[in-house]
């Protein structure tokens, strides 16, 4: 599953899983197991109505390491200090209406509840149960509590719940769990305050209504940078237009096809944001006109079709930014940098990325991109081959650090 997080992330830190008894406990063992694939170092506490509907071997056969439970282990140490201490993030999943009631209330009866009082800041909260029960008043007051305490809380999804109900009240999807993770526990967050809008994925022109003009962008990277952006505490808005790749979680999404689409969204859009993050892979060029039917083969030796430019959406913005940092990209096969320079100053960019473009390995569809940063500071910055998701780390940390301070 693809998760936004750079692959770095959690490698090396130290996670408490906490699992209570509600009927989504099984997911925790697909996060469990993620999180442990990642490098995390993953400790599972489970309460007496957990061991009920999934084992501790199971637990412990995917991590690799002891599951706790019992308040009085007898083993010479104080397992609900030393738990809380030792980890950088307690996460409870699924958090019950119980759990949270006990939490809020400051009881502590088992293993679970006790260490969440040692260490209120680093607990992170899951909910999910009935929907009626998620939106009893009582469970809101508590779950506000939380928050005013410290911890953070991962909404529950809308969705078909266990009693055969729909609402709200459902344990996020594992992927989106472990993102919402990765957000809770990012540091720095100098984007808080901040509205970023990124725009992704491959226009499409069409030139019938069964065939197009586009590209191979799989909105991988603007994905990556929508979730750096908002990792570091932004709040992010996407213009999205094709796309093949599961989309980050949190965030709102605007769906558009056409240059032209693009272009009525970010006249709309560019009001809303602080930072543009101009990553979609644009078409130079669109059809005069579109054919109206589908064009048949039969009868023709040659077809042609009629290609004018396409609007400079980019320039377009960079010419109304007035404070704003936009940073553009670029994708080449040749003169990489050089090509970049140019843009920079053409379309009045503060940051511009250039993208090398070789097949399989980077640019469109590949995992990982070569790049160069280049600002209006005259900085150049070569970077190495790097998953996107780290790019994107790289990219928002040049951005905040000499345009932001």
């Amino acid at each position: 599953m693809i998760i936004y997080h750079p692959p770095s992330f959690f490698r090396g830190k130290g996670i408490l899983l906490g699992v209570t008894g509600g009927i989504a406990a099984f997911k925790a063992v697909s996060v469990a197991s993620y999180l442990t694939k990642a490098g995390a170092q993953v400790t599972v506490c489970m309460t007496d109505h957990a061991r009920k509907l999934i084992g501790e071997s199971t637990f412990e056969a995917v991590t690799g390491r002891k599951v706790y439970t019992d308040l009085f282990s007898g083993e010479g140490s104080i397992p609900h200090i030393a738990l809380a201490r030792e980890n950088e993030a307690i996460l409870i999943v699924p958090a019950t209406a119980n759990i949270i009631g006990k939490i809020a209330r400051g009881i502590a009866d088992d293993l679970l509840s006790t260490l969440i009082l040692v260490e209120p800041r680093k607990v992170i909260i899951a909910p999910a149960m009935n929907r009626s029960m998620w939106q009893n008043p009582l469970v809101q007051e508590n779950v506000a509590k939380l928050k005013t305490c410290g911890m953070q809380v991962i909404s529950p999804a809308s969705g078909s719940l266990a009693c055969g109900e729909e609402g709200e009240g459902r344990l996020p999807e594992p992927e989106d769990l472990v993102e919402e993770l990765f957000y809770c526990m990012h540091r720095p967050r100098n984007l808080e305050g901040k509205k970023v809008l990124v725009t992704a994925g491959a226009t499409r022109e069409w030139i019938d209504p069964v065939r197009f003009i586009s590209n191979p962008s799989s909105g991988f990277m603007g994905c990556a940078l929508a979730a750096a952006s908002r990792a570091w505490g932004a709040e992010v808005k996407m213009i999205l237009a094709t796309s093949s790749v599961r989309l980050p979680s949190g965030m709102a999404v605007e769906r558009v096809e056409t240059v032209a689409d693009m272009q009525e969204a970010l006249k709309r859009d560019f009001s809303f944001c602080d930072i543009l993050l101009m990553n979609a892979a644009v078409s130079d060029f669109c059809l005069s006109s579109a054919h109206p039917t589908k064009i048949k083969k039969e009868g023709r030796e040659n077809l042609t079709i009629s290609l004018v430019p396409a609007p400079d959406l980019l320039g377009e913005v960079a010419l109304q930014k007035e404070g704003k940092v936009v940073v553009g990209f670029c994708a080449e096969t040749e003169n990489l940098l050089l090509e970049a320079k140019k843009k920079l100053q053409r379309k009045n960019l503060d940051m511009i990325v250039a993208n090398l473009i070789e097949k399989g390995k980077s640019g469109f569809e590949a995992l990982t991109n070569q790049a160069w940063i280049v600002d209006r500071e005259g900085r150049e910055i070569e970077l190495p081959l790097l998953d996107k998701r780290d790019l994107a780390e790289e990219i928002i940390t040049h951005l905040v650090h000499h345009f932001l301070t």
